[in-house]
């Protein structure tokens, strides 16, 4: 204690005070023990700031992840690296692969389309490929050609057949509807002869197909290739008849207008006039070739699958009858596809794969493929993307997704598996 405190307190043991209040001495003595105090309060100051700012960057440094960014060559990938989202480090190790499982299985049908190559003409082929959970990890359960599809309460496969005359072939897709295994195989060589007919598979769900057609035959002497597409349902197949591709207005086919029964019929003719749309000197020279909405298309669309309308054009200075897709404003039913929906932002995916062209995701949200030129690439999600590659599958030049069926939960995906390796194999 200060000694002026010490004569303080003396003064005040000697008894009660003199005077009212206190005297100026012992004022000043107050005041100047007061002024002490405080000096020495802010001495103390700006250590115990500095102390505390210290503390708060330690606990910054060691709660923040300072791991390299996630690298695509790491996971086998090509690409460049890429700065994450807000993604927990955690996810980011690759020991964590083992912790994410698969509760879904995925049926994905692709077209390869094979150009023009000396005497032989355009043609395509098809596989079919199962991806689900294989001894605790994704894996190829079964893959083969043609495509097989989900019908009902069993499967169909959709193959390419073909029809050999002396000098002409046809080549058209046909179904088998036997469960057994037992149909037609798939149909992978070159044409042998010039294609009358050949059909082009777009798409492929539930009960629906849609399906592009070339016909080669002679229009006042002259040789004339025409050029159509339409949604038909599966077993309008069976039913189809080389004569009549001749005529393809004939076979049978699914309209806009049978499809959503008349109620969108005023989104298709507002937006495809045909006339109005085709510019140039194509637009005086376009004919409507059947009643609006009886040809169109069922394609994929960056993520989805979406209905376009042919428009058709027959220019003078070329012996061909061709058809241009255009946008329609309707959503497809769940009658045609009953799961399209894609739940991560297209901003995400291009953030780890620049390159991709399309995508799809599973019902319960817990995987993404993300298609690009070159492969199929799996990847986790939750309630995310998470840049950590459960499987990739390599996709050749020139080829394309057609169908994408998923099964979700027991027994569903072991019944999948069980049928996919004795329809597809391995």
């Amino acid at each position: 204690m200060d000694p002026t405190n010490d004569e303080l307190l003396k003064g005040l043991a000697d008894g009660p005070l003199s005077q009212h209040g206190f005297s100026d001495k012992l004022k000043k003595r107050i005041g100047a023990n007061v002024e002490k105090q405080v000096d020495k309060q802010k001495k103390w100051m700006p250590w115990i700031s500095g102390i505390c700012t210290s503390l708060a960057l330690a606990a910054l440094f060691f709660t923040v992840d300072w791991h390299e960014p996630f690298n695509q060559d790491s996971a086998g990938i090509p690409g460049d690296k890429i700065t994450l989202r807000e993604t927990p480090a955690s996810t980011l190790r690759s020991t964590d692969i083992n912790a994410f499982r698969v509760h879904s299985a995925m049926l994905i049908g692709l077209r390869k389309d094979h150009p023009p190559a000396g005497d032989s003409p355009e043609y395509s082929t098809y596989r079919t490929l199962l991806l689900a959970e294989e001894q605790g990890k994704l894996s190829k359960v079964a893959e083969g050609e043609g495509i097989l599809m989900p019908y009902k309460t069993d499967f169909t496969k959709i193959t390419t057949q073909s029809q050999v005359s002396s000098n002409e072939e046809y080549r058209m897709l046909k179904a088998s509807l036997s469960a057994d295994g037992s149909g037609s195989p798939a149909l992978a060589l070159k044409p042998s002869k010039p294609l009358k007919v050949s059909e082009k598979l777009l798409f492929a769900g539930n009960r629906y197909l849609s399906i592009s057609q070339t016909v080669n035959q002679k229009e006042q002497g002259k040789e004339v290739q025409s050029e159509y597409v339409w949604v038909k349902e599966l077993p309008d197949l069976a039913q189809a008849k080389p004569q009549n591709a001749l005529a393809p207005v004939r076979d049978p086919h699914v309209s806009l207008s049978k499809l959503y029964a008349d109620t969108a019929q005023p989104a298709w003719k507002a937006d495809n006039s045909l006339d109005a749309q085709l510019s140039g000197s194509n637009a005086s020279k376009s004919r409507q070739l059947f009643p609006d909405g009886e040809s169109w298309a069922i394609v994929r669309n960056q993520g989805e699958w979406v209905p376009k309308i042919a428009a058709y054009s027959s220019p003078a200075e070329q012996d061909v009858n061709q058809y241009e897709l255009r946008e329609v404003r309707l959503k497809l039913p769940t009658s045609v596809v009953s799961y399209d929906r894609l739940t991560v932002g297209w901003k995400d995916i291009l953030q780890v794969r620049p390159d991709a062209r399309d995508a799809f995701t599973s019902p319960n949200d817990e995987m993404v493929g993300v298609v690009t030129d070159r492969d199929i690439v799996v990847y986790p999600m939750e309630g995310q993307l998470i840049p950590m590659p459960l499987l990739s599958v390599g996709l050749t030049p020139d080829e394309s997704v057609v169908m994408v069926q998923w099964a979700v939960d027991e027994p569903f995906i072991e019944t999948w598996k069980k049928k996919s390796r004795m329809l597809l194999g391995k």
